[in-house]
């Protein structure tokens, strides 16, 4: 897969950062934005195209990228159930179901705390990842947030009281 693809997705987090980083201007050694990208693919076409996402990711700069596989990760199974929490949460996941390899999901979940429209420059990053994501999954599954689907906004609360998401 061609890295170009993800040049949204790494464009858009980099603007996340930005928002992130303004907020805290007085902290000279901030932490970086965490991102959590769950891989529940089994294809090595799917998986390819997730690691293609979080290469450019994490070559936005000022993001720490972790990746988890999940086995047996249905399109609404919970990718987290039993496994330990981290020792800091997450600012963003990105959860990539099994089914988007055999056409039985068509939905990428992007997750993040709190209202995205509180504030607009997090709201716009966010869709710019989506423009990436759609465009590396492109006739295969689309991104949708909290905003978008009960799921993404059911997952993203449960992780926020769970402690996966800050």
């Amino acid at each position: 897969m061609n890295m170009r693809r993800c040049f949204a997705a790494a464009l858009s987090l980099t603007i996340l950062c930005a928002a992130v980083g303004e907020a805290s201007v007085e902290e000279p050694a901030a932490a970086p934005f965490r991102v959590l990208l769950v891989d529940g693919t089994k294809t090595l076409t799917s998986t390819m195209r997730v690691v293609a996402l979080a290469e450019g990711i994490r070559r936005s700069g000022g993001v720490d990228v972790a990746m988890m596989l999940a086995d047996d990760l249905g399109p609404f199974d919970d990718p987290l159930a039993g496994r330990p929490l981290p020792d800091v949460p997450y600012d963003l996941m990105i959860v990539v179901p099994r089914g988007v390899d055999d056409g039985t999901a068509s939905r990428i979940w992007i997750l993040i705390a709190g209202d995205l429209r509180a504030n607009p420059i997090v709201a716009e990053a966010i869709e710019l990842l989506r423009g990436g994501i759609n465009r590396a999954f492109a006739g295969i599954a689309e991104a949708v947030g909290p905003l978008d689907d009960l799921w993404a906004a059911l997952m993203a609360s449960l992780y926020v009281r769970e402690g996966w998401l800050r």
